[in-house]
Formats: C-alpha cells, sequence, structure tokens
C-alpha cells in the first residue's frame, strides 16, 4: 500500500485542482484585455498569464513535496522540440540578427506557456475524480460564450480583437455589418476553433449514449453552438468540424449518428449569409484555372488574378505563404527566429518552417505523430467515461491539425491553451509508457 500523503501535499493538491479549473473557465470567457503592453513590441501581458504563472509554481511546489510523480513520456519530445527552438531563438539573435530580442525571447516564452497546459492538466486529472470533474467543467464556459456572442449581435456589447496590431492594444469596438462575429475571443477563427473543441465533446456524448432521449436533447446545445459557429464564418473550421464528426463515428461505428449530424451542420450553413457568400467566393476561384506556379510568386499584374477575388485566400497565397518561404531559404535549419515573419503566416506548417526551420518542423511534428498514435492506444485501452475523452480529443485533435493548413491555431493563446489541456485531459485517462 501506498503510504498516506503528507498534509502539505493534500493542501497543495486541492489548490492545484480548483487552480486548474480556474484556467478552463477562465481562458474561454474572458477576453482578451491587455494588463499592459511590452514596451517595444506589440506583445501584451494578460490575466491568463498570471494564472498560468501561479498554477505552474504550484505545480512545482507538487514536484518538491510529492516524489511519486512520473513525466509523461511525450516529455522528450516536447523538451527536444522547445531546445531546437531555443537554439533557433539564440541562432536569429546572435548570428543571423532576423529578430528584435526581446520580441522573440517573448514569443519563445510564449510557446514553452501554451505547451505548459499540457502538463497543467494532465497532473491534475490522473485522479479519476478530478478527470471527470475537469471534463464537465470544459463544456460549461461554452453557454458564456454563446450568451457574450449574442449579445454582441443584438445589444452592441464590446468586441475585443488581436486581429491587427492596433486593435490587439485592447480597443473596444462593437459588431459592424458584415463582420465575422468573435465572442469572448479575439478573432472569428479563435471562437471557431474553439466551439468545434466543444460540439465534438458534445457530439461524442451522444454517440456515446444509448438512451434515445438523451441524443435528442444533446443536439440542443450543439445546435445553439453550431448557429453561433456559422456566424464565425471560418470555411477551414467546417472542414474541421465535419472530419472530427468523421472521427467520432469513425471510432464508435455510429455512421448513422455521422449521417444526422453532417445534415444539421449543413443545414445550418444556410443561417449564415456571410458563410454563403465565403464559400461562393471559393466555387468561382475554383471553376477558374489556376497553376501551381501562381500561388507562390508574388507580382503586380494589371488585371485582378482569380485567386485575389477572395481576400484572406490573396493573402495566403501572395504574402503570407511566401514570406515564410523566404525566411525558410534564408536558414533552412533554424529558421529565422520567432516574431521574424509578422504577426501571422495562416499556415503553421509554414510558419514553423519560416521560424524555427526544418529541425523546428521535423522536431515538433515528432509530438504530433506521438499524440496521435498515443490517443489511438487510449482509445483501444479506456471503456466508459475514459474513452469517450479520447475519443472526443482524437476528434479535436484531426480538426485542429487540419485548421492549422490555414490558421496558425498553435500561436493563438486561447485555443492554443485549450488544445493542450485537453490533450493532457486525454493523456491522463491512462499511462501507457
Amino acid at each position: 500500500m501506498k503510504p498516506p500523503k503528507r498534509p502539505i501535499v493534500s493542501v497543495l493538491d486541492s489548490v492545484f485542482k480548483y487552480l486548474v479549473a480556474a484556467i478552463l473557465i477562465f481562458i474561454p470567457l474572458y477576453p482578451k484585455f491587455p494588463l499592459f503592453v511590452v514596451p517595444f513590441t506589440y506583445v501584451a501581458i494578460r490575466a491568463e498569464d498570471f494564472l498560468i504563472g501561479i498554477t505552474l509554481f504550484v505545480l512545482l511546489l507538487k514536484f518538491v513535496f510529492d516524489r511519486d510523480i512520473k513525466l509523461p513520456k511525450i516529455s522528450f519530445q516536447v523538451f527536444v522540440f522547445l531546445l531546437v527552438a531555443l537554439i533557433s531563438t539564440l541562432s536569429a539573435i546572435f548570428i543571423t540578427k532576423t529578430v528584435n530580442p526581446p520580441l522573440a525571447i517573448l514569443h519563445f516564452l510564449r510557446r514553452i506557456e501554451y505547451m505548459s497546459a499540457f502538463f497543467i492538466v494532465y497532473f491534475a486529472a490522473l485522479n479519476s475524480g478530478n478527470r471527470n470533474y475537469l471534463f464537465k467543467l470544459s463544456i460549461l464556459p461554452a453557454l458564456g460564450v454563446l450568451g457574450y456572442g449574442l449579445a454582441q449581435i443584438y445589444l452592441g456589447a464590446p468586441v475585443i480583437s488581436t486581429m491587427d496590431s492596433e486593435s490587439s492594444k485592447g480597443v473596444a469596438l462593437t459588431l459592424r455589418p458584415g463582420v465575422m462575429l468573435n465572442s469572448t475571443f479575439a478573432g472569428h477563427y479563435d471562437l471557431a476553433i474553439y466551439l468545434i473543441m466543444i460540439m465534438t465533446f458534445l457530439a461524442a456524448l451522444s454517440f456515446a449514449s444509448t438512451n434515445k432521449y438523451l441524443k435528442t436533447v444533446l443536439l440542443i446545445p450543439f445546435w445553439s453552438l453550431l448557429w453561433l459557429f456559422m456566424q464565425a464564418g471560418s470555411r477551414i473550421g467546417l472542414i474541421g468540424l465535419t472530419l472530427s464528426i468523421f472521427t467520432l463515428g469513425y471510432f464508435y461505428k455510429k455512421y448513422f449518428s455521422v449521417f444526422v449530424y453532417l445534415i444539421v451542420i449543413f443545414a445550418t450553413i444556410f443561417t449564415s449569409q456571410q458563410y454563403l457568400t465565403r464559400f461562393q467566393n471559393i466555387i468561382n476561384i475554383v471553376k477558374e484555372k489556376i497553376t501551381f506556379q501562381n500561388l507562390f510568386v508574388v507580382y503586380a499584374a494589371e488585371q485582378q488574378r482569380t485567386i485575389q477575388k477572395d481576400t484572406s485566400t490573396s493573402i495566403r497565397f501572395d504574402v503570407e505563404w511566401p514570406r515564410a518561404l523566404r525566411a525558410f531559404y534564408k536558414n533552412p535549419f533554424l529558421g529565422t527566429g520567432y516574431s521574424s515573419i509578422s504577426l501571422a503566416t495562416d499556415n503553421d506548417y509554414l510558419r514553423l518552417l519560416g521560424e524555427v526551420g526544418l529541425l523546428g518542423l521535423v522536431s515538433f511534428s515528432s509530438i504530433l505523430i506521438f499524440i496521435f498514435n498515443h490517443l489511438k492506444s487510449l482509445i483501444a485501452a479506456n471503456h466508459g467515461q475514459d474513452r469517450l475523452i479520447s475519443i472526443s480529443v482524437m476528434g479535436i485533435f484531426v480538426a485542429f491539425i487540419t485548421s492549422a493548413i490555414f490558421i496558425d491555431v498553435f500561436e493563438s493563446s486561447k485555443i492554443a491553451i485549450l488544445f493542450w489541456s485537453f490533450i493532457g485531459l486525454a493523456f491522463s485517462t491512462k499511462n501507457l509508457t
């Protein structure tokens, strides 16, 4: 038998549990108001940074007083990636001189902060009672996100955005006609990805249930969040959501349920004129011939090219993606450092190539591969709610890595923190080493 825990460890366990609960509530509900901006940068320090810092400090104390703590096996892959990222940052500062040193260091620390959420939730949820508590708690803030989104649409509630350097200073705006919904998030993409995560949990609860009444009831909150999702107007988000539902259906073998949910999803598209307009733009582009060459070559044309008819597509193909590739060509192995290729790339994999080079992309990919393989093992080994959590997080994982092709999801603080949190929740269900 294990000896009883020391009183200090029991106190730390309790404090740690509720700090983690606070993170899971605070992150989705509190808009990205900056407490202050770091001088000579556009990086803002926010309340969640202090909350995560305090939680990490308590976790460190647990490590000191509770010697029966083992790191999850993925820790090695995470350490290798962060080591490569550190070397890349130092290279960019002292060798290639392609970054503002304080800014690059802050960006590097941000990556550590986001990934620390995995370890925070993992250690908090090793206890099955805590895991059940945190899983249910993760879903509840979506009600607040829905309510605030409705308030933005109908009551003129403030919009806090970080879609550009000026608005990221914390300026409170109102939702203008034709602008995609943000709710409590800093951009419509972030809101869409968050809603995918929660809708995946709700759909998994429905797929796992044998109670027809409960299945019907669960469609109500799912559709409510889906309606809000459509107001965000994220096209890549819709692909991610669809793949997530297919993933749930595959592991639960509930193909009719997949059909029902897809009908609900695609019928709800007609509630959003912005969605219909944006999809029509894509259809128009596809109808016209595009060569591979003109996607990556930036030049001034007398006539508007096909992809320029869709602004977000044009920005990616003409500006952001070529910029990331140019950074990669400058230093293929280590890239040109964090913050060296502006605020966004809208493709996390190209961003990795540009900022931390081929070594960074390979080491980060090793983390993703490990997560995928480990989640498959957990799904096979778990039962009941633990299996539900594992399958849900697999759906979230598929949607996330798909969205990363067109969105910088791993750099967007709110959804990145929640993503790593949910991965930690799934990994806590069984320690397969």
